[in-house]
């Protein structure tokens, strides 16, 4: 067990050593000096409050002992105004190395009197049981204390721990939530591409119709030249016979081969009038057919600037259906056209014929 000696001896150790780690440091270690001095203040109080609570009651009973308490105390006083003057001072100035080692020299000076004066005296006054009581409750209160400080270190790691626990989680949902960011936004950018592909298919496609409509337009003005000069083929074709004809009854009597001669020579003209109408009614029909055509492309060509200028998928959408719509319905009214300019030219070659074979009656 420790004894009052052993206690006033041992007590200034760790002040000491602190005193030296302090004075040993530079102004440019602020937070270090900092740190020391808070430490240093600690142990000077505890230990001026440790006398002040358990031993100078006790050394009070003795009158012959209440000077070296006056004393003791007026150095307890004067350590913690030097303690509130360094707590006020810039670490970072000479003045506080110089307050520091002036508390040093006041502290060390106050150990050497309890040396000297105090711890004789309380050897001389205090009985055994007196003295072993006094160290009793100083061991007492500096466990307490100690397990208070324990207590609180432990509770200031558990806090740490928590903060710290506190942050990783965060930073987990922070990365996280930066990694579902990101696969969206590669899902919208993927969503993107395959919009734009759909939009580039759909406009192929809308110019590969707008192109293949003035085809079917001018392959149908075609098909129908074709058929007019068919017409006319046929209609040679028929004063070919009719002049075969001719000639294969000539041997048999010349009047009936002039009769027949005259009616060959009749229809043969209206053969040739009803060719002259029909090569008008071909004139007309590629005409016809060209303005179909050109009016297509223009048509189509409206429509893929519109669809260039479109800015939005809605906006492309209704584009490419009136595009459409305009195609379908220039794809009926030039089929009407057409089956109308057909009949037309036929009506009229044949009405030609016709009137040419009733003035040769």
């Amino acid at each position: 067990m420790t004894t009052i000696r052993q206690l006033i001896q041992t007590s200034p150790a760790r002040a000491n050593e602190l005193f030296a780690k302090l004075v040993d440091t530079s102004e440019n270690a602020v937070k270090t000096r900092e740190r020391l001095f808070s430490d240093l203040k600690e142990e000077l109080e505890l230990l001026a409050s440790l006398e002040e609570q358990h031993l100078f009651p006790v050394l009070r009973k003795h009158k012959d002992l209440k000077d070296l308490v006056r004393v003791a105390l007026n150095d307890n006083k004067a350590t913690r105004k030097l303690l509130t003057e360094l707590d006020h001072t810039p670490k970072e100035s000479e003045e506080f190395a110089t307050r520091v080692a002036e508390l040093r020299r006041v502290f060390q000076q106050h150990v050497r009197d309890d040396k000297k004066e105090l711890l004789p005296a309380v050897l001389k006054a205090l009985s055994d049981e007196e003295a072993e009581a006094v160290v009793e409750r100083i061991e007492a209160e500096k466990a307490e204390i100690e397990e208070t400080k324990r207590a609180e270190a432990e509770e200031r790691r558990a806090e740490a721990r928590r903060e710290r626990e506190k942050a990783e989680a965060e930073q987990a949902r922070i990365e996280a939530a930066e990694r579902a960011e990101a696969e969206e936004r590669r899902a919208v950018a993927r969503r993107e591409r395959e919009e734009a592909k759909r939009v580039q298919q759909a406009a192929e496609t809308v110019v590969n119709t707008a192109w293949a409509a003035p085809r079917t337009a001018q392959q149908a003005a075609t098909a129908a030249q074709e058929v007019v000069r068919r017409g006319v083929s046929t209609g040679a074709e028929v004063a070919q016979r009719i002049t075969d004809q001719v000639a294969e009854v000539s041997g048999t009597a010349r009047q009936r081969t002039q009769q027949l001669t005259e009616r060959a020579t009749q229809n043969l003209q209206a053969v040739t009038q009803s060719s002259a109408v029909l090569a008008r009614g071909i004139q007309e029909a590629s005409g016809e057919c060209l303005e179909m055509v050109q009016e297509r492309m223009q048509k189509n060509l409206d429509g893929v600037n519109a669809l260039v200028r479109c800015r939005s998928l809605p906006e492309f959408l209704a584009a490419q259906s009136s595009l459409l719509r305009d195609n379908l319905e220039l794809t009926l009214a030039n089929s009407r056209r057409i089956a109308e300019l057909s009949a037309r030219v036929a009506e009229n070659a044949a009405r030609a014929a016709t009137a040419e074979a009733n003035r040769a009656a």
